[in-house]
């Protein structure tokens, strides 16, 4: 992206100096390693007790479930995990109590906003504490504590509902339809639980190329293209045909399968895409983000009570941000009348922005 196209950006947004400043860092390899390094030694004590308490939790359990950097994901076996069929039918009555407001959502979500949905705001996760459980059990806790060197942040909880869309000929796909890496860090894990049957291409299921596959693509496309600024996506959209060209089709891997199929998969340093949702169809799915606590880019988090659990464990510690916000703050009661997009950033009480804003390091 043009250093004109980055300035436009930056102009719509209306964003600060310090803002203006991570991005122009964050666009370039070094810049997001002086970043990288800026955030490690600003949270050295905290990564230490982490990763003590990660090694902890590994020599405790045994670590069961590791995935292999050079693949970046790995799919979970019924019974490995803790928890997942409560997690399914708590997930069921959310979507269960949405549908009515489904045709509303979709007829007030702008452009891009469409693509997705997110069913479950800050309030309706506090009152389901078993998908938060799900997502910090001492099982997956190792596994990520493995990955990402130390006890992981749980940042978000979701429950995702993918319309089908309309797609005349020609028109492209848009966003994280396309082929992208996700920026927040060089590694993460996100949690995918189908809650509907993915048959075919036509549920839009989730596409990607294992990291080993991932980076040489991007060595022969050229390099990295930078992501638009001030999103998630660090590297990306490439087009379809850019992605084709250079990428052996028995190399993607789709995430197909029976409702209750479980996939975790590290977004950083995986190319892939998704919600390619076709006329007449749907998709729901589960997705639970777990990221290193001095991850480079923040993105918006959920709100999570750690006090139901003992202080300094290990799932206290992956529900305690280095920045408390107030509940509601970035993900307010989707089904409201009023547009959740346009609430966020609010508190209760309706005062806007007292939190520093979440797109500097």
């Amino acid at each position: 992206m043009s250093n004109s196209v980055h300035q436009d950006a930056h102009r719509d947004r209306g964003v600060g100096l310090r803002t203006r400043l991570h991005y122009s860092m964050y666009a370039s390899e070094l810049g997001f390693r002086v970043l990288k390094g800026h955030r490690r030694l600003t949270h050295w004590g905290a990564r230490k007790q982490r990763s003590l308490a990660g090694k902890a939790l590994i020599k405790r359990t045994g670590c069961p479930i590791k995935i292999d950097p050079e693949l970046g994901y790995r799919w979970i076996e019924p019974g490995e995990l803790p928890g997942m069929d409560a997690l399914i039918h708590s997930c069921d009555g959310v979507i269960d109590g949405a549908r009515p407001h489904l045709p509303r959502l979709e007829a007030e979500a702008p452009g891009r906003y469409r693509i997705a949905f997110d069913l479950l705001g800050d309030d309706g996760l506090d009152e389901r504490p078993e998908l938060v459980d799900a997502m910090v059990s001492d099982e997956l806790l190792a596994c990520a504590s493995d990955y990402l060197g130390g006890v992981p942040l749980l940042r978000r909880v979701a429950v995702g509902y993918s319309p089908g869309q309309e797609q005349p000929d020609g028109e492209p796909w848009a966003g994280s339809q396309l082929f992208h890496f996700d920026g927040e860090d060089d590694r993460q894990i996100k949690v995918f639980v189908l809650l509907s049957d993915v048959e075919d291409e036509r549920d839009g299921p989730l596409t990607f190329l294992p990291a080993a596959a991932s980076r040489e693509a991007v060595r022969k496309l050229g390099g990295r293209p930078v992501g638009p600024v001030g999103s998630y996506m660090r590297a990306g959209p490439y087009a379809d045909e850019e992605v084709r060209r250079v990428v052996d089709p028995a190399d993607l891997v789709t995430m197909t399968g029976k409702r209750g199929r479980i996939l975790l998969l590290d977004t950083s340093t995986t190319l892939h895409q998704g919600s390619r949702v076709h006329h007449g169809r749907e998709r729901t799915v589960f997705m639970g983000v777990l990221q290193r606590f001095d991850l480079v880019h923040e993105t918006p988090f959920n709100w999570i009570d750690p006090g139901r659990f003992p202080a300094a464990s290990p799932q206290a510690l992956a529900l305690t941000p280095p920045r408390s916000i107030p509940r509601n703050f970035f993900f307010p009661d989707p089904l409201a009348p009023r547009p959740a997009a346009s609430r966020r950033g609010e508190a209760l009480d309706g005062s806007q922005g007292a939190p520093p804003r979440p797109t500097a390091a």
